[in-house]
């Protein structure tokens, strides 16, 4: 990984970011994602920041947890509250292998090769890819510096990520060319989808050893 963007590196600007971002949906979002997490689940949570799915929706529910990010400060942040948390950048690193495999808000940053990476989560998932994606982004709006906030500082490496970012059309016409899509929807407040894939990983897996060259 290269530089760091501040709101990466920095977990309040982090968390404080996403509320703003969401507003009074914020909470609303994480229910319904962890609603589509089934009790006793292993659940690998990809890109996950500051763990806020696990530590606010899904702690007193009797699952597994792994957060998974290539923010260090993040990742020591979830650590030191309890949370198994690893650092592992998902070009190179091999993911664990779990039976609800989950990736928030995070699919832009890997444009324009999204798709090798829902490849990749499809063969980490035993049950199911959990995927949420913006498809109304601040990186586009008309207010100069809400639109410098999602371009510049959204970004969790300098030089490695795209500017890219989804729509509505280009994040289904994704979706639609996995066999594996099983649902498509809005999450709350219209600002992102949820997409629920079908997992590709075998029973038998304990860990999705999966590499690519980009």
């Amino acid at each position: 990984m290269t530089s760091q963007s501040f709101i990466y590196s920095n977990r309040r600007a982090y968390h404080w970011l996403m509320r703003g971002l969401y507003g009074r949906y914020f909470e609303d979002r994480y229910r319904t994602i962890a609603a589509q997490v089934p009790a006793s689940s292993r659940v690998v949570d990809v890109c996950a920041g500051d763990a806020y799915l696990y530590l606010a929706h899904l702690r007193h529910k009797p699952v597994t947890y792994i957060a998974v990010d290539a923010s260090p400060q993040l990742v020591a942040w979830a650590r030191a509250r309890g949370v198994d948390a690893r650092l592992i950048d998902i070009w190179n690193d091999d993911l664990p292998c779990g039976d609800s495999v989950i990736m928030q808000a995070s699919l832009y940053q890997f444009l324009p090769h999204a798709d090798r990476i829902v490849d990749k989560l499809l063969a980490a998932a035993r049950e199911r890819v959990i995927i949420t994606e913006p498809i109304r982004n601040i990186a586009d709006s008309d207010n100069p510096v809400l639109a410098l906030i999602g371009k510049r500082f959204t970004r969790p490496s300098g030089g490695q990520y795209a500017a890219q970012r989804f729509n509505r059309e280009s994040f289904t016409a994704l979706c639609d060319s996995f066999p594996e899509l099983q649902n498509l929807s809005n999450l709350p407040g219209g600002r992102e989808m949820l997409a629920v894939f079908r997992g590709r990983a075998t029973d038998d897996l304990t860990e999705a050893v999966t590499r690519f060259e980009v």
